[in-house]
């Protein structure tokens, strides 16, 4: 083990060589069977190895797994490099790689690029018997649907004295029982309803950004979480030990809440949605720029439209929510000055 250890340090070694040279690139490394996320991390590692000494003698040493270095350089630079590699050793791969995730808070940007990303596929097979899918979802929603999955698959528990069916198969039918329920749930009521209503236990570290399943988030996605969550603080240290818990509470009057539902009746995108299930409550004026409670600056949309709005997403709703039609949906940017004062927001950056 501790010379599989070493040659990978000297594998990284080499790589780096490579690297300055310009002989490895994605190509290369997809015909040697390798992906492009993987060649990623290895230059990466193999990068910040070139200003970590301590660490590298410690990797070289055979005290560090594969698993620990890669968090552990990202982690550390120039001024922490022997703390890391005296540390780094005796910590879990998992909890260094969670440290990782955290070490920097994401930007809006960051985050609205995630989404972005966000992507799904479907394909059948040639007779129609089967239909195929992949994709991917961003941060809070690819926790939530994983969670969901793993939860409905580890129910599927068997008759006694029977076998486990396969996770994978499990996780499917999980998907098609949800899709299941969803259409039943459509075809049913016609009065509008409100999401699931999630506990927001948001760890508080000492320092960094606060966390939902281990996920570090902008200020900004916090904040739509709040108006639609039961929320309950915890401060932690720096190992995420809690240290205290806060009093648990909602963010929005339930009065409040079911007032702007019966009001709206149904998702106010703007761009002629439509859907009535699934509700959130919106700030028209986020809280962190200076908007209240009041229901005048709420508005009902569909979770999955709630993050495209501001202070996350780059559009906004504007005018007056107690008037049928009387919000339209604009890109933030796309204000002047002077519109965005009247509406009660701040002025875009560079507008006139």
């Amino acid at each position: 083990m501790l010379e599989q250890r070493r040659l990978r340090v000297e594998e990284l070694a080499v790589v780096r060589v490579l690297d300055e040279r310009d002989a490895i690139d994605a190509t290369t490394a997809a015909e040697d069977g390798v992906s492009a996320r993987s060649l990623r991390e290895t230059l990466e590692t193999a990068r910040a190895l070139e200003s970590l000494p301590r660490i590298a003698a410690t990797a070289y040493e055979g005290r560090l797994s594969a698993e620990q270095l890669a968090p552990v350089t990202q982690l550390a630079d120039e001024t922490t490099d022997a703390h890391w590699a005296q540390v780094a050793p005796d910590v879990d791969p998992a909890e260094l790689a969670r440290r990782a995730r955290c070490a920097d808070k994401p930007t809006v940007e960051e985050s609205r690029a995630r989404r972005n990303a966000e992507h799904l596929k479907l394909w059948w097979s040639r007779d129609k018997a089967m239909l195929y899918f992949r994709g991917g979802l961003a941060d809070l929603d690819g926790a939530a649907f994983e969670a969901l999955i793993q939860r409905g698959a580890e129910s599927k528990r068997p008759p006694a004295g029977e076998p486990w069916a396969p996770f994978d198969q499990r996780a499917a039918r999980t998907l098609a029982e949800l899709v299941t329920d969803a259409t039943s749930e459509a075809g049913g009521s016609h009065a509008p309803t409100r999401a699931a209503r999630p506990l927001l236990q948001i760890p508080v570290p000492l320092e960094g950004p606060a966390t939902i399943c281990g996920i570090p988030l902008p200020d900004a996605r916090i904040e739509q979480l709040r108006a639609n969550a039961t929320i309950e603080p915890v401060l932690v240290d720096d190992d995420g030990i809690p240290l205290a818990f806060g009093r648990r509470f909602c963010g929005l009057s339930p009065k409040i809440v079911r007032a702007v539902l019966l009001r709206d009746g149904q998702c106010q995108c703007g761009a002629h949605c439509g859907l009535r299930h699934g509700l959130e409550v919106h700030h028209l004026v986020p809280r962190s720029w200076g908007g209240t409670d009041d229901i005048s600056n709420l508005t009902a949309l569909f979770g999955g439209h709630h993050p495209e709005f501001i202070p996350h997403g780059p559009w906004a709703l504007v005018g007056n929510p107690n008037v049928p039609g009387g919000l339209r949906r604009v890109l933030y940017t796309d204000l002047t000055a002077e519109e965005a004062r009247h509406y009660g927001l701040p002025p875009p950056p560079g507008s006139t």
